[in-house]
């Protein structure tokens, strides 16, 4: 017999919501994180400059579900055969995003990182390094990689990067990009990854870029793995968040209250 009636899979913004307001509403919640953290990518979005911030609304999360005594069991990762023998009224799945890996060729080289683990500090960043996508977390990163004195050339294919930050912290990011002399080519597209290059092409021209790092930022995707399986099994459950469709985390919090209202 379980001590919860319901289960939250992902300790990100989204999930974190999802078990203040199930908890609230007087409901006895657990939740599961594989990582050793809570957060996933949002607390990461604090890592470049002047966005630290953001990671105190995942304080304020973890102070609530601690005055609500909700538990969150952390290094668990949560796969469709554990509910075989786990009832819950009700499964909300907020396993967030995954990166996307475009077919490039050289995409499988080991100098290629993701933009999540440069962030994280996983990865050791060479001098060289190219960072492919110029979207929020792209430019960001590149910007966050400019701090470290290091030779970064940020690639677009679009006429112009962070297009879907707002103007506020766009016009900051690019006074800051420009500050930190990072090289932007828009209107670009990759070519191929050498082991110690990059080849791009704008236009009819060509130009190989040296890069003894390559950062894929060209966006992420729902990881659905786990809510996939547990629909093919006929289980009852509420997606929510990045898992659901990638987006901002306010639609994110209003897909966890949602979720909750529907236990």
């Amino acid at each position: 017999m379980n001590l919860y009636d319901s289960v939250v899979v992902g300790a990100g913004p989204a999930g974190l919501e999802a078990a203040i307001y199930a908890a609230r509403l007087g409901h006895d919640v657990i939740v599961f994180e594989k990582k050793s953290t809570a957060g996933g990518q949002f607390v990461l979005a604090a890592v470049p400059p002047c966005k630290g911030e953001i990671s105190d609304f995942i304080k304020w999360q973890l102070t609530q579900l601690g005055k609500l005594g909700v538990p969150i069991q952390y290094n668990t990762e949560i796969e469709a055969d554990y509910f075989e023998n786990h009832e819950y009224d009700q499964i909300i799945v907020a396993t967030g995003a995954v990166p996307i890996i475009p077919p490039i060729p050289g995409v499988d080289l080991p100098h290629v990182v993701t933009p999540v683990n440069v962030l994280a500090g996983v990865e050791n960043v060479g001098t060289d390094i190219v960072v492919i996508g110029g979207g929020q977390i792209g430019a960001e990163t590149a910007d966050h990689l400019g701090v470290r004195i290091r030779n970064v050339t940020l690639v677009e294919m679009l006429p112009d990067i962070a297009i879907e930050e707002t103007v506020t912290v766009r016009v900051h990011l690019l006074r800051s990009l420009e500050n930190r002399k990072i090289k932007i080519m828009t209107n670009t597209i990759v070519q191929e990854i050498k082991p110690d290059s990059v080849i791009l092409k704008t236009g009819d021209n060509i130009t190989e870029v040296p890069a003894d790092t390559v950062v894929m930022a060209v966006g992420s995707k729902s990881d659905n793995k786990l809510s996939n399986q547990l629909t093919e099994r006929g289980l009852r459950i509420q997606v929510i968040g990045d898992a659901r469709e990638v987006g901002q985390v306010l639609g994110a919090t209003e897909q966890a209250f949602q979720a909750a209202l529907s236990i």
